[in-house]
């Protein structure tokens, strides 16, 4: 019998699909599938949060109401009950007003981000950052060609001094950024959320120099402390703000349900990119159905669930970093714990140590758009119980510690 050879297919890759892909990887995570005593690496939400038991009821109630309806195509802009929630989420937490007619549902809010790139950045064009930023987007953003301008993030958020000297340093030589992309609550890694002025500040930015804002909003309910502040979408007068929201931190990473929440005359040019028949016309039923009655409840309770998590992990970090000049975050809301290493750390040291306590952690490095980061490190909270959060956030420390010269 003829041996078939090995079919080749990796040398036929496009020069995007090479960007950040270096083979299997763990899911949603963008990084090698592993077993850690310690998951600290990727954003993943608490599995014992999970609603099963309603999610069931509201599966059954939604079947016996709905029918035949959820388990066909969907409307292009995605289910009207599930855009008309959003709306709801919006005005409950943050006071804010918007139509149906302003949302695109998408699958989850990575594909949200990646429809607005796709719809405004051609390769080539110049986007700014902010530095760090999270790494799942900035891969997005390689693999739609962008020049990527990174600017620092300080407690404000975004520092908008140098937004300003980026714009008008492309300006000097004839061209216009795009579009600014920022994590406004809880920056993803690094933490702070945006001052008011500052976003006052941006959103002046993007009319003086005729750009736009991709405002990304995955963790804004989920604050444990201080006053939510109004979305750059909100303080936007002039129609140049597009936010993306999601219901994987508030609902589970497996419903895939994002959005886009933009001016109602831009949707038909995101919506261009978005193919398929309707965003999964049955799972925005269920998450409807469930959301409509246990919203705020449910994201109450997760306010205090990850609250005690991120406690913990710090309880356990200051343990073996008091003493030193490390520099650790305290977030208000989120995920994500950011540490600016102390002095005389060696990083290949430290892999070592975490990797021996079994820790699973992110190099600051693979948040940076243009370079650096090696003195800080991530640590996500979310999804170990709070027990282990701080026997992780101790082990961690640890590390750090046995890793300094």
């Amino acid at each position: 019998m003829a041996t078939v050879p090995t079919t080749r297919w990796d040398d036929l890759l496009s020069s995007r699909a090479l960007i950040g892909w270096t083979g299997p990887k763990a899911p949603g995570t963008g990084t090698p599938l592993t077993q850690s005593l310690y998951e600290f690496g990727g954003g993943l939400p608490d599995p014992a949060s999970f609603p099963h038991d309603k999610m069931l009821e509201a599966t059954a109630r939604m079947l016996r109401e709905v029918g035949d309806d959820a388990m066909t195509y969907g409307e292009a802009q995605g289910y009207l009950g599930l855009r008309e929630l959003i709306c709801h989420k919006y005005e409950l937490f943050e006071g804010l007003n918007v139509s149906p007619q302003n949302i695109l549902v998408a699958n989850g809010s990575g594909n949200a981000l990646s429809l607005a790139f796709s719809a405004f950045v051609d390769i080539g064009d110049p986007i700014i950052t902010e530095a760090p930023t999270f790494s799942g987007t900035l891969n997005t953003i390689r693999r739609h060609g962008a020049e990527i301008h990174g600017a620092p993030v300080d407690s404000e958020g975004i520092v908008t001094s140098v937004v300003r000297e980026k714009l008008e340093m492309l300006r000097s030589q004839g061209r216009r950024c795009k579009l600014i992309y920022t994590i406004v609550n809880f920056q993803n890694p690094s933490g702070p959320t945006m001052s008011l002025a500052r976003r006052q500040e941006l959103v002046a930015l993007a009319a003086e120099f005729d750009t736009l804002i991709l405002e990304d909003d995955a963790y804004g309910e989920l604050r444990f402390e201080g006053h939510a502040l109004p979305s750059l979408y909100a303080l936007d007068p002039n129609g140049r703000t597009i936010r993306a929201g999601t219901l994987s931190k508030i609902l589970g990473a497996g419903v895939r349900l994002g959005w886009l929440c933009a001016p109602a005359e831009m949707i038909p040019a995101l919506q261009a990119f978005l193919f398929g028949g309707g965003v999964n016309p049955y799972m925005s039923r269920v998450a409807t159905y469930f959301l409509r009655d246990h919203l705020e409840e449910h994201v109450k309770l997760l306010i205090d669930i990850y609250r005690d998590k991120r406690d913990a992990t710090l309880r356990g970090l200051r343990e073996h970093l008091d003493g030193t000049d490390a520099e650790i975050s305290v977030p208000e809301g989120g995920f994500f714990i950011w540490i600016k290493l102390p002095t005389g750390t060696d990083r290949k040291e430290l892999a070592k140590w975490a990797a021996e306590a079994s820790v699973e952690w992110r190099s600051g490095t693979g948040f940076m758009p243009n370079g650096g980061g090696e003195e800080f490190a991530r640590l996500a909270y979310s999804y170990e119980s709070v027990e282990k959060c701080y026997t992780g956030g101790a082990a961690f420390g640890k590390a750090i510690r046995s890793s300094m010269a």
